[in-house]
């Protein structure tokens, strides 16, 4: 029978995308064999770390030692964290405190490119990627960002993986854009959410999305600033995005992890057991549906 080629898209969230190594863990523990993986964001990097050594025990090992070492404590996210958890407090000296972080937080990143150096960014590759290749991955892999000149969507497929990482996961504003052949590229989930189109373009037959945004947007109790309200509208767009975006995908899997903030990356072992739980109430009918698809290309193509 022909083989049918299975792609795993994985989307951005930050630490929601940590879900995407417990859907990892079962995919691999019931046998479904991935082709190629594309990434945006976070999902970039679990993505990328599982097709250069796809070993789900061994990713979920690298991944937690980063997180609990002092190299992740130095890029500030915990900082950033704190001023988000602080917000909730309704006392004055702890909203005092609540928007003088943020005025140092924004400060910062309106006199330079990014809250976090690029050299501390890049450092942090390292310690999660090997100095290789796209191309050599053991599962074909692609990275996508945005070109923040045109606001193209760029597919990275070749050269030093840990660049087309680093250049995926650029949040604005907190991590600064990377130069990829003389273009500057951020975040690829401001053009692309959750990756389905660059598996489909390079001839994958079933694509498996992975989709760690709210589904349905929250309400707020109230906009305290300018700032509440650029964020929220960054939030709408992004909600919208993905939705559209996944119209007609082969399989979604779509952890319920919207009640953890991007930067909850603390929340580790919960957020891996909601991808767990996810994959795991969906692999009956996912199997069921790859199995149709293969007997259809067969019947279709022939042997």
């Amino acid at each position: 029978m022909k083989s049918l080629k299975v792609g795993l898209a994985l989307g951005g969230g930050g630490a929601r995308g940590l879900a995407h190594i417990g859907v990892l863990k079962v995919l691999e523990a019931e046998g479904v064999d991935l082709h190629m993986i594309s990434g945006t964001s976070f999902g970039s990097i679990v993505g990328a770390m599982y097709a250069q050594n796809p070993s789900i025990d061994q990713l979920k090992t690298r991944v937690l030692a980063f997180l609990k070492s002092e190299a992740f404590r130095r890029t500030k996210i915990f900082f950033i964290k704190r001023h988000f958890e602080e917000k909730k407090n309704k006392s004055f000296m702890t909203n005092l405190k609540t928007y003088l972080q943020k005025g140092i937080f924004w400060g910062i990143s309106l006199q330079r490119t990014s809250f976090i150096s690029e050299d501390v960014f890049l450092s942090q590759m390292s310690l999660l990627l090997e100095d290789k290749q796209i191309e050599e991955s053991l599962i074909p892999f692609v990275a996508v960002a945005t070109d923040l000149t045109n606001g193209a969507e760029m597919v990275l497929s070749e050269g030093p993986i840990r660049t087309a990482v680093a250049a995926s996961c650029a949040i604005p504003g907190v991590l600064p854009p990377i130069h990829v052949n003389g273009v500057q590229l951020i975040d690829g989930g401001w053009v692309n959410q959750v990756p389905v189109e660059p598996l489909e373009a390079r001839g994958v037959d079933f694509v498996i999305a992975v989709n760690i945004s709210e589904e349905t947007l929250k309400t707020p109790e109230m906009f305290d600033s300018g700032l509440d309200v650029v964020l929220r509208a960054n939030e709408i767009t992004r909600c919208i995005l993905s939705n559209r975006q996944l119209n007609g995908v082969d399989f979604s899997i779509r952890p319920s992890i919207g009640h953890i903030h991007w930067s909850d990356f603390w929340r580790f072992e919960e957020a891996i057991q909601k991808g767990e739980e996810a994959a795991r109430a969906a692999i009956k009918p996912l199997k069921q549906l790859l199995w149709r698809n293969r007997v259809k290309k067969f019947i279709t193509i022939g042997p």
